[in-house]
């Protein structure tokens, strides 16, 4: 691995890959450092609406069969208001629906597909500015050193919990409210319809919703509480309610996970960055009400791809290039979360 770079990206999800690819086709010399472990899971619906399809279809191509999990295609959210009746958003308007993946594999395949240098299980821990570069800090965690790695432009896809968000923002940053979310994947199976994304709105069942989809047979369901309420309880209850109301029958747990996520969202505050630096993703604050974080991820990973290319090619401030082209995405971010605490009757993360 060298040391010298055009832009280091942190996180390897889509809003990191999106950038990456773009990037990477200019001919820049992109790094992009991952924590953890490639392929990697994470709490998500795993739908990749139709805007995603369109934006991965132009620049990657054709989702792979190997990403695809059973449904293959799903028909919409279904959101359970708390008298327990419900409303349907359907993904397409042909009624097709959605592809339905495994987050792992689909990331996986977007980020070998970016072209981009990638090293896992290396996390950024520090950086500073010098003149007109960064110098980051490193931890290589296979073979437990530090590293510098210097480059031009920095752009953190963290996600909710971001490092580069921290140090840039301390303000905005200790003014965030948390919320821990948990997810249990369990052989079994339920009355509940497995072609839609179920979002139970009831706040007995978690501050923020529950929910519930089906993935190669899995029944997967969890909550999101308040940072320092025990989720237990919430579980246990909402378990509880899916067993009685839906006949769940639960046989053996494959696996548990678990992340924390932020009020950025749904309060429109949103930290897009600081000189050299672009944040994309949830750690700018772009996450759909819905649960559907991959198209806001790659849209905003597109966009500073192209406010950098533009600023190298101009000499204007990529930062400045970057607050224009995200200004519709985040007011459809604003919009979405107004949109589902009108359908649900209350704060959908009264934090």
């Amino acid at each position: 691995m060298q040391s010298n770079y055009d832009v280091v990206i942190v996180g390897a999800g889509p809003s990191g890959a999106m950038a990456a690819k773009i990037l990477v086709d200019m001919g820049l010399r992109i790094l992009v450092l991952e924590k953890k472990r490639l392929p990697r899971y994470k709490i998500c619906s795993g739908i990749i609406f139709p805007k995603s399809q369109e934006i991965t279809n132009k620049y990657f191509g054709e989702i792979p069969k190997s990403a695809y999990v059973k449904p293959e295609l799903l028909k919409g959210v279904r959101m359970w208001a708390c008298d327990e009746s419900y409303h349907d958003l359907p993904f397409t308007k042909d009624g097709k629906g959605a592809p339905n993946v495994w987050r792992s594999e689909f990331d996986y395949w977007l980020i070998h597909g970016s072209g981009a240098e990638v090293r896992d299980l290396c996390s950024l821990t520090d950086f500073d500015v010098d003149g007109d570069s960064l110098v980051l800090k490193c931890h290589d965690i296979n073979d437990d050193k530090v590293i510098r790695i210097t480059c031009n432009y920095l752009i953190s896809a963290e996600g909710g919990k971001s490092l580069v968000r921290a140090k840039l923002d301390a303000e905005l940053e200790n003014g965030l409210k948390w919320f821990v979310a948990y997810q249990n994947y369990f052989e079994g199976f339920s009355d509940l319809d497995p072609y839609f994304y179920h979002g139970f709105l009831d706040p007995q069942y978690g501050d923020v919703y529950a929910w519930f989809n089906v993935k190669d047979g899995l029944q997967i369901f969890g909550t999101a509480v308040r940072k320092g309420s025990r989720v237990g309880p919430y579980l246990l209850k909402y378990t509880e309610f899916l067993k009685n109301k839906f006949g769940l029958k639960l046989k053996k747990r494959v696996r548990k996970s678990g992340c924390m996520g932020n009020d950025m969202c749904p309060k429109g505050r949103f930290c897009l960055g600081k000189g050299n630096i672009l944040l994309v993703g949830e750690a700018a604050g772009f996450l759909n009400a819905f649960g559907e974080g991959i198209s806001c991820a790659l849209t905003s990973g597109l966009c500073a791809a192209e406010a950098i290319i533009k600023g190298l090619e101009s000499g204007e401030r990529a930062l400045a290039i970057y607050t224009q082209l995200t200004g519709k995405e985040r007011r459809l971010t604003s919009v979405s979360w107004r949109l589902g605490a009108k359908m649900a009757g209350r704060d959908l993360m009264p934090l």
